[in-house]
């Protein structure tokens, strides 16, 4: 056989090969919220606008797209560990109002697995539908090795926020998603892990992955396999869900999501509302903002441009009484550059409210 012969059946060989490639395992940075959330689904404060999303979730077994999307996002503070699931949904429907026995995923379900120290034993599972019906189980390993559930495990202290953004349980409209938030204590997680810090320290990582079952419905009510989405944020493989080598990682930091960070909590109490600087000013593109509140009370800073138009909502939070600071990266709320100029920070409190003039130079 000649020499031109042998690369051609090798180019050929080449050509219906299947592609292969390792599969990404993502990491999430996790940042910290300034405050403690309130768990309604509604993903409204500055700390949820700032945490960035996950990767779109892609059909379990094979990595293709979903085609309800499915994102994600996660928060912590000294006490839980917070997920938020966003869900794109036509049809958002549930059965179950309370869970009592049995698997809740033969309805539409979003799932956390939970494995700190990543040893595949001793994971947590948490299904969620759109009541907020929860079913909790406790793993001792993936079935695939030998495993078993044990529903008795509540995951004490869990919060659950869910929110439909359409009509739950009437086919006759058209929803727009669902969403779940979840406050997942610490104190309910560390007995399946006693070697690791809870609270988590400043780069802990943990093992994670997030699911979700989607069943759209025919015109009878009925859903066929054919509507039916099995996705997760890490694709795993034919083992399903319970697999948990191909969890994600989660990297928690003590970067603060959503602008506002607690300078100090001296024993001093600010006698009044004030923006005390900001740093550098001018500025180009970030500058610090530093202010002061007197009292506990939802608080707003927001900027405007030189003819008064309001350009950026920084903050709009509870905060306690002290000294913060929040960070301007010189972008306009749609997220596009701003321009050159003179703006102004307002903070806001009840009738209370100060004002400081700032210039971006370019």
């Amino acid at each position: 056989m000649s020499n031109k012969a042998i690369v051609m059946i090798c180019l050929l060989s080449l050509a219906v090969a299947p592609a292969t490639q390792a599969q990404t395992i993502y990491e999430y940075t996790v940042k910290r919220t300034p405050q403690a959330l309130t768990i309604d689904g509604e993903l409204g404060e500055p700390a949820w606008q700032d945490a960035p999303l996950t990767e779109a979730f892609v059909q379990y077994r094979y990595g293709t797209y979903a085609k309800q999307a499915t994102q994600a996002k996660m928060l912590w503070d000294d006490t839980y560990l917070y997920v938020a699931f966003i869900m794109n949904d036509k049809d958002v429907w549930a059965a179950t109002e309370v869970w009592s026995s049995g698997c809740l995923c033969d309805e539409e379900v979003a799932e956390v697995f939970i494995d700190p120290d990543g040893d595949g034993i001793d994971y947590l599972e948490m299904e969620i539908n759109p009541y907020g019906a929860l079913m909790p189980l406790r793993m001792t390993k993936a079935y695939s090795a030998g495993g078993s559930g044990d529903y008795s495990w509540t995951c004490p202290g869990l919060k659950i926020g869910t929110k439909v953004n359409g009509t739950l349980n009437n086919a006759s409209d058209t929803d727009q998603n669902w969403v779940v938030e979840l406050a997942i204590p610490f104190s309910a997680v560390s007995d399946w892990a006693p070697t690791m810090d809870f609270p988590p320290r400043d780069g802990d990582s943990w093992r994670l992955n997030l699911y979700r079952y989607e069943y759209g419905r025919d015109v009878n009510g009925n859903t066929p396999s054919s509507l039916m989405e099995l996705t997760a944020w890490n694709q795993t493989d034919s083992r399903g869900f319970h697999a948990p080598d191909k969890f994600g990682r989660i990297i928690f930091s003590t970067e603060i999501s959503g602008g506002a960070t607690l300078v100090s909590e001296a024993s001093a109490i600010p006698h009044a509302l004030s923006i005390t600087s900001n740093y550098p000013n001018p500025f180009n593109p970030v500058t610090t903002i530093g202010f002061t509140v007197p009292s506990q009370g939802t608080v707003r800073l927001d900027l405007f441009n030189v003819t008064g138009q309001k350009v950026r909502t920084l903050l709009n939070s509870s905060l306690q009484a002290g000294t913060y600071t929040a960070n301007w990266d010189g972008r306009l709320e749609n997220g596009t550059v701003a321009p050159s100029g003179i703006y102004f920070a307002r903070i806001t409190q009840g009738t209370q409210f100060f004002t400081r003039r700032m210039m971006l130079l370019k």
